[in-house]
């Protein structure tokens, strides 16, 4: 860049001599591009009109972004918001942490230590590479990118379809009617009444993780809910169960799964559609997406 400059220096001082001032006169007609995105907030919505959609979704909720930019873009969006509106365009900004190398060093296309996250998707799958990368958003704003998460992710996705093929297995041409929520009442087994009550706790855990932006920490302990409490103890137990011929077995297991499908939906969104539209449910919507969130 400084090499372009003193060529065009040079340029000019061979036009006019050596001695010469150079006639330079600045631009009159220049808009600065971050004035304009500072708009971003209400013009997208019609201002400044008095439209429907800005009297609906105006001050919107979340804004996500990057550091580099806190100053060039948030920062105007708030001044000039709050200079045409009276009002903050925003509650919250969650600032995305920067992908570094393992070694921690920044990734760059020139380099070569930058990664196509189309490779990933093309190796793992879109819902094992968006499972990981959410696992590595933990505290601090430098993530160091490890592609073994990946793969961790691609195992876990590989469990929820195992878990699921076997239920579905358990339940042929059956339709259940699936509570929002199955109380936990004596008539359980004792597997049956710890796996309700640790997903109650998952339930509860995961929509503080959400509420606090902690999106790592949500994806963490849906995994080991998942892996460690549901597959690993229930599902084992509920072989016996359903052997014995237990009334309950076969609901406890539906119900748990449909229950960790829609909390896993957010983070893994492709399986648990798919998975969803496979569940016997006489009450099933069009959709995972507009079931009922657990609370």
């Amino acid at each position: 860049m400084i090499g372009w400059v003193q060529q065009g220096i040079g340029a000019f001082q061979g036009k006019f001599g050596g001695g010469d001032k150079i006639p330079l006169k600045g631009e009159e007609a220049v808009l600065d591009t971050w004035f304009s995105s500072a708009l971003w907030p209400f013009a997208t919505l019609g201002w400044p009109k008095k439209t429907k959609d800005l009297k609906n979704f105006y001050p919107t909720d979340v804004l996500v972004t990057g550091r580099d930019i806190i100053n060039l873009w948030v920062a105007r969006m708030v001044f000039s918001s709050i200079e045409f509106l009276k009002k903050e365009p925003f509650k919250y900004v969650f600032i995305n942490p920067t992908v570094l190398t393992k070694e921690g060093k920044r990734m760059s296309k020139s380099l070569g230590t930058g990664i196509d996250p189309m490779d990933l998707i093309e190796k793992y799958g879109a819902d094992a590479t968006r499972f990981g990368l959410i696992w590595q958003v933990k505290a601090g704003q430098d993530l160091r990118f490890d592609e073994s998460v990946i793969q961790m992710g691609k195992k876990f996705c590989n469990k929820i379809w195992n878990a699921t093929r076997y239920t579905l297995i358990q339940i042929p041409n059956s339709k259940f009617q699936i509570p929002k929520e199955m109380r936990i009442s004596r008539k359980l087994t004792k597997a049956q009444r710890e796996i309700l009550k640790a997903l109650k706790k998952t339930i509860k855990t995961v929509n503080k993780n959400l509420k606090d932006f902690e999106f790592g920490k949500g994806a963490e302990n849906l995994y080991h809910f998942f892996w460690h409490q549901f597959c690993d103890k229930y599902i084992e137990e509920s072989k016996k169960e359903i052997k014995e011929g237990n009334p309950f077995a076969k609901k406890v297991l539906l119900y748990v799964l449909l229950k960790s499908l829609i909390l896993l939906h957010p983070f893994i969104p492709f399986i648990t559609e798919e998975i969803y539209q496979k569940l016997p449910l006489k009450n099933k919507k069009t959709s995972i997406m507009i079931e009922t969130w657990p609370t």
